[in-house]
């Protein structure tokens, strides 16, 4: 969604200053956090690896020049201390009681080791001082300096986590983009909208207010209190939301449609603003005026992940300005496929970047249109369209790297992601083939498909078009695998993702020779590793046994990338043939011919979703206080008697709170409420997972 201000400043509006900008550096700055630590344990590596004992050269500043004689005048000083020693108990009445005379031969032997531990002291720092060349020095510069930004930033997520909510949550509510069951468009349904966001933003700010002084009083008593000074920003923040929406009560869009039904306008409530408003009444009921800011806590415990999240819609929202969606239908169209099968290939094949964008819907948001309308001109009527595009965002929900998985893993201890990856594969795999049976089953022409032999080899041309994709994918992947030991994977794919996103923007939006650059590129990373792997191949002394079990995949990897690369010229003219991004979108207009319009558009559209989702998941968690708090989870049985009663119960209450809750807040109640009584009657975690899921 583009900002509605008019009013610009360096051909960029107020919105884009104040909201979209600093976004975006909250944004970069998570995506630094997370590869700093990858950054830094390479450089210490590469330090270690080029200089003996670097992790002790890299403090030598810190060791302090010693201060002891190391040629000291060894008589004198034994008999400075045979005196010491007859002073202070030597003529006593105990002398006789410590053995009478002190050893000469032990007080030099104790005064010769002195000397030697001087010796060494100074040994060491001279040796230390001498190494230290004007290259280490430059070179623990860069260390050192990456280590206390990741590790003086690092402490602060809950900070920039919170700045993300607020500033995009002010944005959203300025745009009137949250997510409700019907959009405003009547005067009434404006009127009943934002008097609902007005009691919600200020039930919050009175949350964080009394929230505040209840810990004040805590630090009075003495009690220690973590993370004090969030309390300021989330008072802040629920204010400017709230002055917000006294603003728009009294001021409604100029094209707000008269007349509307009062039930109607109901439906135009925020998601958001009906759960805080519920659970505002059911903690100031029960006196616990500041229970919302609490649980907002809970969401803060949670950081990482969530900053994460915001990394996906971004990372969405980038793919929204590329033609891969596109280009990918390109590759369908020559089969002609029937409606029904199409759909089936679609919610297959979407499952991968739905996995790859947190499974927040994101996809949807990025090429729901794509998809949608490509569905509709196969042929499929608008009910199965309709539902095909909504299942293309859901269905890799359990496939790596998914982040609601990672969530779940994060917060208990009896499943792991590993294991939930597994299974999720089979559950995928079972839940595509009961779609393509339903679909075949109440088809309503006969299936169809273009014979193999006409449909392969256009299909195969179609590929064409993707390899420079194929090749910027590759390179970054390879790149951070070889160069800073970090696969793809459910962790580092927050990392790794923006950096495909902009790195194909670029592609498209400079010059079609930006894929020659990352081509060679590949093909050196190829060559460098084979170089590394040849010891192993070889069968050489000094190659380990790990290095010999990984060497034949590594080759077999290199040698496919040097297949990509070989083949790339092949293909480069009938790629430099294609149409530009804007001439292939659904929305032309939505889409920028320049990258940095196209990340600027990206990051604009982002703010709203942001803003939306994390608010309606804040909110989610407090909900699921409501919940656990009203004991409504107690009111169900310990145990049943019977796996299969308690099973078909349990899926039963996780599909109404399906329905009325966001995943990433439902995940947190589910686990704090539901689970125990699963595990309690017998249900395997792993199992009782998947069905959430």
């Amino acid at each position: 969604m583009q900002p509605r201000s008019s009013f610009t400043l360096a051909n960029r509006t107020l919105s884009e200053w104040f909201s979209s900008l600093p976004t975006l550096i909250i944004l970069l700055i998570t995506v630094l956090l997370s590869s700093g630590e990858i950054i830094h344990s390479q450089l210490l590596k590469i330090g270690e690896n080029t200089w003996d004992e670097y992790y002790t050269l890299r403090g030598g500043e810190a060791v302090q020049k010693p201060s002891c004689d190391p040629d000291p005048d060894i008589e004198k000083r034994v008999e400075q201390q045979l005196k010491k020693k007859r002073q202070s108990g030597g003529d006593g009445a105990l002398s006789g009681i410590l053995g009478g005379e002190v050893s000469r031969e032990s007080v030099r032997e104790s005064v010769l080791g002195s000397r030697d531990v001087c010796r060494n002291k100074w040994e060491r720092y001279n040796t230390i001082q001498d190494r230290m060349t004007p290259q280490i020095k430059a070179y623990r510069a860069v260390e050192t300096t990456v280590a206390a930004v990741v590790t003086g930033l690092g402490g602060y997520k809950r900070l920039l986590l919170a700045l993300l909510v607020l500033i995009c949550a002010a944005t959203t509510t300025l745009q009137r983009h949250h997510i409700s069951l019907r959009p405003m468009r009547t005067k009434k349904d404006h009127l009943v909208g934002t008097v609902a966001m007005l009691l919600a933003n200020a039930a919050l700010l009175i949350s964080a207010t009394v929230y505040r002084s209840e810990e004040l009083k805590s630090i009075a008593e003495g009690t220690t209190v973590s993370h004090f000074y969030m309390h300021k920003f989330w008072i802040a923040g629920f204010a400017i939301l709230t002055c917000i929406s006294i603003y728009q009560l009294f001021n409604q869009p100029r094209d707000a449609e008269s007349g509307g039904s009062w039930p109607k306008a109901l439906l135009t409530i925020p998601l958001y603003s009906l759960m805080c408003i519920t659970a505002s009444i059911q903690f100031m009921s029960d006196g616990y005026y500041h229970g919302i800011s609490v649980y907002l806590g809970m969401m803060m415990e949670l950081s990482t992940l969530f900053l994460n999240l915001a990394l996906y819609i971004w990372i969405g929202m980038m793919l929204k300005q590329t033609r891969m969606a596109n280009l990918v239908f390109d590759i369908f169209r020559p089969w002609n496929m029937s409606p029904e099968l199409l759909c089936f290939v679609v919610i297959v094949v979407a499952a991968i970047p739905t996995a790859y964008t947190g499974a927040s819907g994101i996809f949807v948001i990025a090429a729901g249109a794509v998809i949608y309308n490509e569905l509709r001109r196969a042929g499929a009527n608008r009910q199965l369209a309709l539902a095909s595009t909504a299942m293309s965002g859901s269905m890799g929900v359990v496939l790596r790297p998914c982040l609601l998985v990672v969530i779940i893993a994060a917060l208990n201890k009896h499943v792991t992601t590993t294991e939930l990856f597994t299974s999720g594969s089979k559950i995928f795999a079972l839940s595509a083939i009961l779609f393509f049976f339903y679909a075949q089953l109440f088809r309503k022409e006969p299936a169809r498909i273009a014979p193999f032999n006409e449909a392969l080899p256009q299909s195969f041309r179609k590929l064409g078009p993707l390899l420079p994709y194929v090749i910027i994918i590759t390179t970054v992947v390879v790149f951070f695998g070889d160069i800073l030991d970090r696969d793809l994977d459910e962790f580092s794919a927050p990392i790794m993702l923006p950096i495909f996103l902009i790195c194909i923007l670029a592609f498209e939006k400079f010059s079609h020779r930006f894929a020659d650059l990352f081509t060679g590129a590949l093909a050196a990373l190829a060559v460098f590793s084979l170089i590394d792997i040849w010891p192993a191949l070889s069968g050489a002394a000094e190659a380990t046994p790990e290095m010999k079990e990984n060497a034949h995949g590594v080759l077999v990897r290199n040698l496919l990338m040097l297949g990509l690369v070989g083949f790339y010229p092949f293909m480069r003219s009938q790629i430099m043939n294609q149409p530009a991004a804007a001439e292939a979108a659904v929305h032309p207009e939505e889409i920028s011919p320049k990258l940095e319009g196209s990340l600027r558009f990206a990051t604009n559209e982002t703010v709203g979703h942001i803003g939306a989702l994390l608010m309606l998941m804040a909110l989610s968690v407090s909900l699921g206080g409501i919940i656990e708090r009203g004991g409504l989870m107690e009111n169900i049985p310990e145990t049943f008697g019977n796996v299969w009663i308690a099973t078909a119960l349990l899926v039963t209450i996780l599909v109404l709170i399906g329905m009325v809750m966001d995943p990433y807040g439902a995940v947190i109640l589910v686990n704090a409420t539901i689970a125990q009584i699963a595990f309690d009657n017998g249900i395997a975690p792993l199992h009782f997972w998947m069905m959430t899921l």
